[in-house]
């Protein structure tokens, strides 16, 4: 009989590997509001299709790719997204706060950052510099499991609290600390406000439809503390792009009202009948 030859691959991960993944190295949480329904639609879709991920060692992790399908069929719904300087509906808004949890816990694992974003504008679940956005196939957030040890994701989003823990297997000493802070170091003013002239408003009449916000430019510094010796060191820089006002002013001229003449007489002549005749023959 001819033997069939088999191509046996060897699975990434094994049992006795997992068996490592007892420690708890990285967490964060963001806050969300309760109200705004397909945006916590949203959030609990993105948490799901994370949850229970596991990077082998040297294992690249890309939300883009986890974040599964960001359309209706993926089970997202249309919330509020940054477009052109401006919050309007989008297909899967939301899922930023999830990529935004998921940087901060990966930094304070000390995992590898491939590559990350800041949003087009400030956000404010999150320290400044301290967010991760994902846009299209032109903006992620990737990290690598820089570990000798496989690691896991759990994420989950409920009573309005989205959490991000990364198990693996600690290495550090158990007194190290972690942590980041975020210097201020300029501030990017408005541009000028953009004007639409409206012919159907009077001249004079002005109104600010869409306001706008200054921008800034930050960094973020890293801070440890191990075996009784800290360091600080520069992490990362980003900037958050300023945004004009829009504004709306009327263009059609005003009317002139004429006041009415009327013609000022004397008295006297007011009082003069068909029959006055002034003495004359």
């Amino acid at each position: 009989e001819a033997l069939i030859a088999a191509e046996v691959t060897k699975a990434e991960v094994t049992a006795e590997d997992n068996e490592h993944v007892t420690d708890l190295i990285g967490t964060y949480y963001t806050t969300f509001n309760n109200s705004d329904r397909n945006r916590n639609t949203n959030l609990a879709v993105g948490c799901n299709y994370i949850n229970g991920t596991i990077l082998a060692p040297g294992e690249v992790f890309s939300a883009n790719i986890e974040l599964g399908s960001q359309t209706a069929a993926g089970g997202y719904k249309m919330a509020g997204v940054y477009n052109n300087g401006k919050v309007e509906q989008g297909m899967a808004g939301g899922v930023c706060q999830v990529t935004t949890t998921l940087y901060n816990a990966a930094l304070m694992a000390e995992l590898e950052i491939v590559e990350r974003h800041p949003h087009s504008m400030t956000v404010g679940y999150v320290p400044l510099g301290r967010d991760a956005a994902v846009a299209g196939n032109y903006k992620d957030l990737k990290f690598r499991n820089n570990t000798e040890y496989p690691i896991m994701i759990e994420a989950y989003a409920s009573g309005g609290k989205l959490v991000m823990n990364i198990f693996g297997h600690e290495v550090h000493n158990a007194g190290r600390k972690v942590s980041f802070d975020t210097v201020y170091e300029a501030t990017i003013p408005k541009p000028a406000e953009k004007v639409t002239e409206d012919p159907e408003r009077l001249e004079g009449e002005r109104e600010v439809t869409s306001k706008g916000r200054t921008g800034c430019k930050v960094s973020v510094y890293k801070t440890v503390t191990d075996g009784g010796k800290t360091s600080r060191n520069w992490f990362s820089s980003s900037s958050y792009r300023a945004v004009a006002d829009e504004v709306t002013v009327g263009t059609k001229k005003k009317v002139e009202e004429v006041p009415a003449v009327v013609p000022v007489t004397p008295e006297w002549v007011e009082q003069l009948t068909p029959d006055d005749s002034f003495g004359i023959q």
